[in-house]
């Protein structure tokens, strides 16, 4: 009587394991119901990194053979903001596991966003709230994908930014592929570019290589830009050291090399030393003998203020027995260049010693001329120097 009773008791239990099975099974999708999960993820991310994260549609999930999650129309938004930092229209993050599980790294196995836009001032508005913490560059087993980007910045944007990266593991060589096109008021430069680091971090030794074109009203030239040297942001403000920098290009661009130092921060300053080529056939013709010349001009630059070059730039030009120190403010040149009424001489001070030149037939030796920022004081003054020196 003992063993039958047992074998009936069987069929009982396993619909009894069966129907907790079914009640297990219903729970946990629940749990892991698409929106419930990701509504889950949004607020405890946004609630760690101090933004509100939110999306517009139907999310996406996967479990095997890792966690995936796809989040359409992504809108990452500081509490309070007017515009948000970051939009995509698509964006998905795998990672591993252990990730998860708390491992003690920061992996993921790879980002993919579809259209996003970063908005740089509300980027910065976000950062000066956090908490000062030393930065965790992730690991990115199959890295990151930006497809039809968008960074705008202070009266400037990025359009059309595709960005590659295969794989980024903090200490490693990386390298990424990036194309797009910079734009500001009045000028469009296109891009393809590649991007070696010797170490990925925030410091780090780089090598650049971009090239398309540079377009404006009057210009549509190609231009081929390749930069050694060293990258530094992990400090205020951010430096780069160039040890090599090479420019190739047409018409008023000219070919030239550089080096030395950038910073970037709440100012740029640029010191840079290096050589034009050759004088750009575009440019206003140098009086003889400096356009019977084939030497390189050698020259230097220092600047220190505003990132859109309003402040005055130093500039030193020299060739051969002929040295020039020039003052001037970019965007008055430049005013100056396309202003068909403007006064005859530059928005500029410089001054140029030279040897000898001549003008209209006329040899001038031991020629030193001064321009100084009052137009007519300029013109007076340069024209009492060369009758000084004049020699027939």
């Amino acid at each position: 009587m003992t063993e039958p009773a047992r074998k009936r008791r069987w069929p009982k239990f396993l619909a009894a394991f069966a129907v907790l099975l079914l009640i297990g099974a219903w729970w946990v999708n629940r749990q892991l119901e698409p929106n419930r999960l990701t509504a889950l993820v949004l607020d405890r991310a946004g609630t760690a990194l101090g933004l509100e994260l939110t999306i517009e549609g139907t999310p996406e999930y996967a479990l095997r053979p890792e966690p995936r999650l796809v989040l359409p129309k992504l809108t990452a938004r500081q509490p309070g903001a007017a515009a948000p930092l970051l939009t995509a229209a698509r964006a998905e993050v795998s990672l591993p596991w252990s990730t998860l599980t708390g491992g003690e790294s920061l992996v993921i196995t790879r980002i993919e966003l579809d259209a996003p836009a970063l908005d740089l001032e509300a980027l910065s508005a976000w950062q000066a709230t956090r908490p000062e913490a030393p930065f965790e560059l992730p690991t990115l087993t199959r890295g990151l994908a930006v497809n039809e980007g968008r960074v705008i910045g202070d009266g400037w944007t990025l359009e059309a930014l595709a960005l590659d990266l295969p794989e980024l593991r903090p200490g490693d060589p990386a390298r990424a592929v990036a194309s797009g096109r910079f734009e500001q008021p009045g000028t469009r430069l296109d891009f393809d570019a590649d991007l070696d680091l010797a170490d990925a971090g925030l410091a780090s030794g780089m090598t650049l290589r971009m090239q398309g074109r540079l377009k404006n009203a009057d210009l549509d030239v190609p231009y081929l830009l390749e930069l050694d040297g060293a990258l530094d942001a992990e400090r205020e403000p951010m430096t780069l050291a160039i040890t090599r920098l090479a420019l190739d290009s047409e018409g008023v661009v000219p070919d030239l090399s550089a080096a030395g130092n950038v910073s970037f921060g709440e100012a740029l300053a640029l010191d840079l030393a290096g050589e034009l080529a050759s004088w750009p056939a575009a440019w206003p013709t140098l009086p003889a003998p400096l356009s019977d010349s084939t030497s390189p001009l050698a020259y230097t630059l220092a600047y220190d203020g505003p990132g859109d070059l309003s402040a005055d730039s130093r500039l030193t030009l020299k060739r051969d027995d002929t040295t020039a120190a020039t003052t001037l403010a970019l965007p008055e040149l430049m005013a100056w260049l396309d202003d068909p009424e403007a006064a005859p001489l530059p928005p500029l001070e410089a001054t140029l010693s030279t040897p000898s030149v001549v003008m209209d037939g006329v040899t001038l030796e031991g020629v030193r001329i001064s321009i100084e920022e009052d137009d007519a004081e300029a013109e007076g003054q340069a024209g009492e120097d060369a009758a000084s020196e004049e020699t027939p």
